[in-house]
């Protein structure tokens, strides 16, 4: 389950990626690797200082490796809860997530999707994260591959028509 190399400019809101990431506020800190669902691919937020600052933000899904879920069928439910699944490449075992059209904004997904995924058991496992837009593209972006149940990963095959 190789993970698929992607550029910065490609990655949309639903896309399920990877990347290293030097923590901002404590630079002695190694970078990690987060792996995570996006929900906003540069949002943008007004800072103190009056400039503007761009963010990636994300339910973050697996950190150096470790993931979130004890189990596979945890992942669906929240992927499956966000909107509707899709396959990017069945062999790697990528997906993507087609967020409901009631929850995206001007910059990816809104505020009424954050506390929907609140409510649920899984949305309370996924941590929310934001990352400084100028420090995630420094590094690389890759696709990353998801374990979902066998039983679901058959129903997308079939939908999707082979």
């Amino acid at each position: 389950m190789p993970k698929i190399g992607a550029n910065w400019t490609g990655i949309e809101p639903g896309d399920i990626i990877s990347f290293k990431y030097q923590s901002v506020v404590d630079k002695s800190k190694s970078a990690r690797t987060s792996s995570i669902l996006v929900l906003n691919n540069r949002f943008q937020k007004k800072l103190k200082s009056g400039e503007t600052g761009y963010y990636l933000n994300g339910l973050k899904l697996e950190g150096s490796n470790i993931t979130v879920f004890n189990n596979k069928d945890d992942a669906w439910a929240l992927l499956s809860e966000i909107g509707w699944v899709s396959i990017r490449s069945l062999k790697n075992e990528i997906y993507k997530v087609d967020i409901e059209g009631k929850y995206i904004g001007s910059y990816g997904a809104n505020q009424k999707l954050y506390k929907m995924i609140q409510k649920t058991p899984q949305g309370k496992k996924a941590q929310f994260r934001t990352y400084d837009w100028d420090q995630v593209k420094k590094s690389a972006v890759f696709y990353e591959p998801i374990k979902l149940p066998k039983d679901k990963i058959q129903l997308l095959v079939e939908q999707r028509g082979g």
